[in-house]
Formats: structure tokens, C-alpha cells, sequence
């Protein structure tokens, strides 16, 4: 094999590496975006949940509002570093009829550990395992947390983000629609 047919086969073969690298890619943020679900939501706020001390709190009370609805666990770094934010988001938007909701998936003895230290303004419910299932039927495709989902007073999916949500994104989710 001479010097410029190696060249041109090594060059074949990079080229060809480089498309199913670039399809690869594709293919991961296809599978592991939260699917746009255009299906209403609104069957959210007939469900209720206890809160960590084992009260149950249906959230038929936030039904009407632009709801925050953000999906967590007290294992999940980025959950918690998000927390505060959100704390910020529910305090500033509260009297604006926007409602931030916070739902474990995770134990009630877990969660009511970690509040022991902590104090948020916005109402923090358990979901144990069945967490999971609820953010899937949301959009939550691959089951990762934190998830979360801007939800309008008509039970329509808005927005949803899955991974760590910062303060000025979902601030500007809510002037979007303000």
C-alpha cells in the first residue's frame, strides 16, 4: 500500500468516525431531552401527596395558577443547589399567582432528615418511587431528576427542563407568559 492510499484510507475512516460520532450525539439528546407532551396535565391537581410529616396536601389548591412543579430527591446535588432559587421564585411570584411545588422522590424519613437542617417557602411533598412514574407521564423520558415543568392554569405542559434550573431561566419562563 503506498503512502497516499494510507493516507486516504485513514482519512476515509476519520471522516467516517466523525459521522456516527455527530449521529451519536443526535441520537443521546434526542433520547435524553424530556419529550414536549402536548397532552393537558391538568389530572395533576387531582393527586395528592403527604408532606414530610406525613399530612396528605392535594394540589387541587394550586389548580388555577401557573404551577412550578419540580421534581427532586434528597440525594440529587443539583436538586438541592436549585432549591434556595426556587425558594426565591415562589416568594417574588406567589402574590403574581404563580405557585412553586416541590415533590420528592425519595423516602418520607429521607426528606423529613434533610428539612431538619433546611427551610424552604414553597411546599415540599413525598412521592416516594411513584415519583418517577408522575414525571414520566410529564415528559421525563429517562427518569432523571431534578425535572421541571411550568404547568398553566388550564393544566397545560408549558415548559420543562430536565437537569438543574436556574433562577433567571424559570423567572424568564414566567415574564414569558406574564
Amino acid at each position: 500500500m503506498t503512502p497516499s492510499s494510507q493516507r486516504t484510507r485513514w482519512s476515509l475512516l476519520a471522516a467516517a468516525g466523525l459521522i456516527l460520532l455527530i449521529a451519536g450525539i443526535g441520537v443521546g439528546l434526542l433520547r435524553f431531552s424530556p419529550n414536549k407532551s402536548s397532552a393537558p396535565a391538568g389530572w395533576v391537581f387531582e393527586l395528592q401527596f403527604p408532606d414530610p410529616a406525613g399530612q396528605p396536601v392535594k394540589l387541587e389548591s394550586v389548580r388555577g395558577r401557573l404551577t412550578v412543579v419540580n421534581f427532586w430527591a434528597t440525594w440529587c446535588p443539583p436538586c438541592v443547589e436549585e432549591m434556595p432559587e426556587l425558594s426565591r421564585v415562589h416568594d417574588q411570584m406567589s402574590s403574581k399567582d404563580v405557585k412553586v411545588i416541590g415533590l420528592a422522590v425519595d423516602s418520607p424519613s429521607n426528606v423529613r432528615e434533610f428539612m431538619k437542617s433546611r427551610a424552604f417557602s414553597y411546599p415540599l411533598l413525598v412521592t416516594g418511587g411513584s415519583g418517577s412514574e408522575l414525571a414520566k407521564k410529564l415528559g421525563n423520558s429517562v427518569e432523571a431528576l431534578p425535572y421541571t415543568v411550568l404547568i398553566d392554569e388550564n393544566g397545560r405542559i408549558l415548559k420543562q427542563k430536565l437537569g438543574r434550573i436556574k433562577e433567571e431561566e424559570l423567572k424568564a419562563w414566567i415574564t414569558e407568559l406574564r
